[in-house]
């Protein structure tokens, strides 16, 4: 790596530069968050399910998200605002207990909807006396009709109940530009550590998820093989992100101006991480199909799980290298391709075991290319 590179930097004015415990233990409650929506994906394999668990996934990230850039500018040594984030974290954890159930009739889409209300509020009651608070002024009145949108998909009835989380899911996605998010201040060292931490606790989770439906195999071939493939598998999808591609982030993210960083923080930290979620949660659930069906082949959606999320991992990888360093990583798109196309007739035709298999030949490929291509630039 060049001396630009590696050079540290000086931590920037009004915010801090490293994740504080109090933070790890939101984030470890956000990520029930995110196997609660795996589970949705996992009761309905389906082309609707994969449709829900995006769009819920879609609103609770753009909060995590939210939470990510206040706890960037928030005093956590004071009393306050460690109340302050502690009752965000209750209300994650309410909204992630109705996550399951939030198709259903009775109250429980609306109690996942008033818990994202009080998320939303306390993140702008948060911002308030720290370096983002001209920018949540434009921001969180967008973010509180949002919450009101989503409030509102409790109190109609399930079949409306989709399309409000798509109005939900649009505005997420429109709030950075029609608001604007230049008048936050982003600290590149905390900001990357943060979402590095979500992704590994991820990652780590749906291993947790994973080792119990093994366990629970009567064949101790399946259990054992299968446990370990799931490992190595898990395993090739963090070090594709944490071998290098965190480490530069961090770099190349501290060489942006402060005034443009935010644009590009929103676009790889915020809309590319969102990719890279969602696969790892979808490769979660393919995973455990792929240990049910271990020798013998599955079909329609169950077997397109596994391909689709690794994919979805890799293309979100690859947009979020883009966003950064303006280049697409070639390879790791060539990746994604390679790993529909063959991972996909593997689990349709052979066996879950196979379909293991064939992705994760497929990522050890692509690490190794990447680690000679790496060698050679040096």
């Amino acid at each position: 790596m060049t001396d630009e590179i590696t050079k540290p930097r000086p931590p920037d004015q009004g915010t801090v530069e490293s994740v504080r415990p109090l933070e790890l233990f939101f984030d470890l409650v956000f990520v029930f968050t995110i196997t609660q929506v795996a589970s949705v994906l996992n009761e309905l394999p389906t082309p609707v399910g994969l449709a829900r668990a995006a769009a819920l996934l879609s609103i609770i990230w753009w909060m995590y998200g939210g939470y990510a850039w206040l706890t960037n500018a928030l005093d956590l040594d004071r009393t306050g605002p460690r109340l302050l984030l502690l009752t965000g974290t209750a209300g994650f954890f309410v909204m992630s207990i109705t996550v399951p159930r939030v198709a259903e009739r009775g109250p429980w889409a609306w109690l996942f909807g008033a818990s994202y209300l009080v998320v939303v509020v306390i993140h702008l009651v948060g911002f308030i006396g720290t370096s983002g608070h001209r920018g949540i002024m434009r921001v969180g009145p967008l973010n509180v009709v949002m919450a009101l949108v989503v409030l509102a998909a409790g109190l109609v009835p399930p079949g409306t109940r989709p399309w409000l989380w798509v109005v939900a899911w649009v505005m997420v996605l429109a709030t950075p530009v029609v608001a604007g998010i230049g008048e936050f201040t982003v600290g590149a060292g905390h900001f990357v550590e943060r979402h590095g931490l979500a992704v590994i606790i991820v990652l780590g989770e749906s291993i947790v998820e994973v080792g119990g439906v093994a366990s629970a195999e009567n064949e101790m071939a399946t259990v054992i093989t299968g446990a370990l493939l799931v490992l190595a598998l898990s395993a090739a999808m963090w070090w594709l992100y944490f071998g290098r591609e965190e480490r530069e982030s961090e770099a190349r993210l501290a060489r942006v101006p402060a005034d443009r960083r935010p644009h590009v923080a929103i676009y790889s930290f915020g809309y590319a991480y969102f990719v890279v979620v969602y696969g790892i949660a979808v490769a979660a659930v393919g995973m455990e199909k792929s240990i049910h069906g271990f020798h013998h082949a599955s079909h329609g959606v169950p077997a397109l799980l596994l391909p689709l999320g690794i994919s979805l991992y890799l293309a979100g990888l690859a947009c979020f290298h883009r966003a950064l360093a303006g280049t697409w990583p070639l390879a790791r798109l060539w990746a994604a391709l390679a790993v529909a196309a063959l991972v996909t007739p593997a689990a349709l035709y052979l066996s879950g075991a196979a379909a293991l298999v064939s992705a994760l030949l497929v990522l050890l490929g692509l690490i190794l290319w990447e680690n000679r291509h790496w060698d050679r630039a040096r």
